[in-house]
């Protein structure tokens, strides 16, 4: 400013005296300020921030600023993304305009990254340039996955159709309710007037060819977020350790749909689907569909009798110093103790 208005007043002076000489520190002022403020600009398209992504909870993130050497000594400042955002961060980009800030580890979750003001001086240290820049993205935090062994996911998947059959017609697992868009020659009319709604002949029983993972969200509503947390964790390994044995995997929830759809069998999509579990009970109860399933539910809100289709797992996740509860899955049914951050411990009686 103070350059910007010596120029000007010479130029002033130049012209009132009648004195061309003065034209020559006048032009020398008002260059160093467009040569500053031609670098500023330059300078301040050039800067990039390079979010973390997808992490797994307890690993440490970092948000990256790439600049050039023009950015060398800039000051940088922003605040730590999390559920409490009051950690002002600061510091400088070195000799090459970059600078790696710290986030430190974050709880599972979604969580915005805040936008990073770069404050840069040009080479005559005339002009100063800040500029905020907004990442546009989120931290995205997923649960802590388990190495799961291939014995603790042995299915009674056949032991659970032969009871099916022993207790209902064969066309009993071959239907479903009608859906709009059916067509009219696959309706059942012997099931539907039996079961008094309109049934379909299913063209493949789903449950042969998926694994169903079913997470007891509604049971956990209203736990908190420790809760939430546990079973997240030990739904997210079982699905990953199933997808691993090239089979399609189904995740599916007790109460409002809050994990997103993936691909089980790669890490960070995992990760990301399972950051956005919430536990809220539902508006409705869910539709049984009678397939066999890999049943998650939180040891402390499981009930004392617990009806589940023959062939089905019930892991029950525990806390670590949790005491064991005895609980009655039903007939045909495997029930395995989780206990969290260390896996499935022994299968129960």
């Amino acid at each position: 400013m103070a350059l910007t208005l010596v120029g000007a007043g010479l130029v002033l002076a130049a012209y009132w005296e009648r004195q061309v000489v003065l034209l020559v520190p006048a032009a020398l002022c008002l260059a160093v300020v467009l040569l500053g403020a031609w670098w500023s600009i330059g300078a301040v398209g050039s800067l990039r921030l390079l979010a973390p992504g997808v992490l797994p909870e307890g690993q440490d993130a970092v948000l990256r600023i790439a600049g050039d050497v023009r950015h060398a000594g800039a000051e940088w400042a922003t605040w730590a993304p999390g559920p409490e955002r009051y950690l002002h961060l600061e510091g400088e980009l070195d000799a090459q305009g970059r600078d790696a800030v710290p986030l430190g580890a974050h709880p599972r979750g979604r969580w915005r990254l805040a936008p990073v003001e770069v404050s840069a001086l040009d080479p005559f240290r005339v002009v100063r340039t800040t500029r905020t820049i907004d990442p546009r993205a989120s931290l995205v935090v997923g649960p802590e996955v388990l190495e799961v062994p291939s014995a603790s996911l042995r299915s009674n998947r056949e032991q659970g159709r032969i009871a099916q059959s022993r207790t209902a017609d064969d066309v009993d697992a071959m239907v479903r309710p009608w859906r709009p868009g059916d067509p009219q020659r696959r309706v059942h009319w012997r099931q539907s007037a039996k079961r008094g709604e309109l049934m379909v002949r299913q063209e493949a029983n789903p449950a042969t060819d998926d694994d169903v993972v079913l997470v007891d969200t509604a049971g956990a509503a209203g736990l908190g977020r420790d809760a939430e947390d546990r079973l997240a964790r030990a739904a997210c390994s079982i699905a990953r350790a199933l997808a691993g044995r090239d089979r399609v995997v189904q995740v599916r929830e007790t109460g409002e749909p809050s994990i997103l759809a993936a691909d089980w069998r790669d890490l960070q999509s995992a990760l990301a689907a399972f950051a956005s579990l919430r536990a809220r009970a539902p508006e409705a109860p869910p539709a049984r569909d009678g397939a066999s399933a890999h049943v998650v539910a939180l040891e402390e809100s499981a009930p004392e009798q617990w009806t589940l289709t023959p062939g089905s797992t019930l892991w029950l996740v525990a806390a670590r110093d949790a005491p064991p509860r005895r609980i009655a899955p039903g007939s045909r049914v495997r029930s395995v103790r989780w206990i969290d951050r260390v896996g499935p411990v022994r299968e129960l009686p």
